[in-house]
């Protein structure tokens, strides 16, 4: 029943915000046994329908590979999703033809765990995909680890993951 529900509220979101240029497809849930995650907010999954798909979780943005604290990012996923089932709703692909996706394990959002712990932003430049209990939870869990000091947040000027890509992007070295 608590599936059905966050299903029936995520397509409602989805659909209400929904643009031809974003990559938006009809949204599909799937549950799955996570074979991979490559960092803290992506992860490889094989399902029975969809068989294997490649999923970046939403509302959440981790440090990109060599940042500070992406390993440890990468490692907290890992511990929250090994030897689990994760039920997956997802909605877009992005650039890199990864299904974007809301993500549920044992009745939690593990890229919102990742929030709480310090070990990622909440990616409010995709708060329009998010329904307003998720970002409210996301912009606390935010808050609180920055309030509290917590694992990336414990560095004097953390750079977000959407600057290290920029930087990358020209070619330059971030942090």
């Amino acid at each position: 029943m608590k599936h059905r529900l966050f299903a029936t509220i995520l397509l409602a979101a989805h659909l209400t915000d929904a643009s031809a240029s974003s990559g938006l497809h009809e949204s599909f849930e799937v549950t799955g046994s996570v074979i991979k995650n490559h960092d803290g907010d992506t992860i490889t999954l094989l399902t029975a329908e969809r068989g294997v798909i490649n999923v970046r979780l939403s509302g959440a943005d981790t440090p990109e590979t060599g940042q500070a604290y992406w390993r440890v990012a990468r490692d907290a996923l890992h511990r929250q999703i090994a030897d689990r089932r994760m039920m997956v709703r997802c909605y877009k692909q992005d650039w890199r033809k990864r299904e974007v996706c809301h993500a549920l394990v044992d009745g939690k959002d593990p890229a919102l765990a990742l929030v709480e712990q310090g070990l990622a932003w909440y990616a409010f430049m995709f708060a329009d995909e998010l329904t307003p209990e998720m970002r409210v939870a996301y912009e606390a869990a935010e808050a609180g680890a920055r309030q509290g000091r917590i694992g990336l947040w414990q560095e004097p000027d953390p750079m977000p993951p959407w600057e290290c890509r920029k930087l990358r992007k020209a070619h330059q070295k971030c942090r």
